[in-house]
């Protein structure tokens, strides 16, 4: 890792997902802003000590939600900061990709979570994102 780099220099750090489209395949969007592209571990750092850029391994998705406004699946990522971590899949127009907290959330509460009988996995790559927006794996 870059010893110059600062926590503050991260808008948040993630396990980027490799093939996009493999996991689109897998989930395919129910939404017209499609993400699938990584899944938080901690957005706004404030320690990045184990931060492993570059590092290759692989998340296993467990399940699924989805409503009018966002769809997004669940993952075991125990690096992540937030109580569902989730990589989201797509959300309607006038929603942000972080109301998948909010959703997962709700599914969990009202049964519609639905658990996968078969975990799948997906290739990540870990890095994170800087305020430039530019993706660093």
């Amino acid at each position: 890792m870059n010893t110059l780099l600062k926590p503050e220099d991260i808008l948040y750090t993630a396990f980027f997902v490799d093939d996009i489209e493999k996991l689109l395949q897998m989930f395919p969007a129910k939404h017209s802003k499609v993400f699938a592209h990584h899944s938080t571990n901690w957005f706004k750092p404030t320690d990045i000590s184990d931060l492993e850029v570059g590092k290759k391994s692989f998340l296993k998705i467990i399940g699924q939600a989805y409503d009018e406004k966002g769809f997004a699946v669940l993952v075991e990522n125990n690096k992540s900061k937030f109580k569902f971590p989730h990589i989201t899949i797509s959300c309607s127009e006038d929603t942000a990709p972080f109301y998948s907290n909010e959703l997962l959330e709700k599914a969990s509460k009202d049964g519609s979570l639905e658990i996968l009988e078969k975990p799948l996995f997906i290739e990540v790559t870990e890095g994170y994102l800087d305020f430039n927006k530019n993706t660093i794996i």
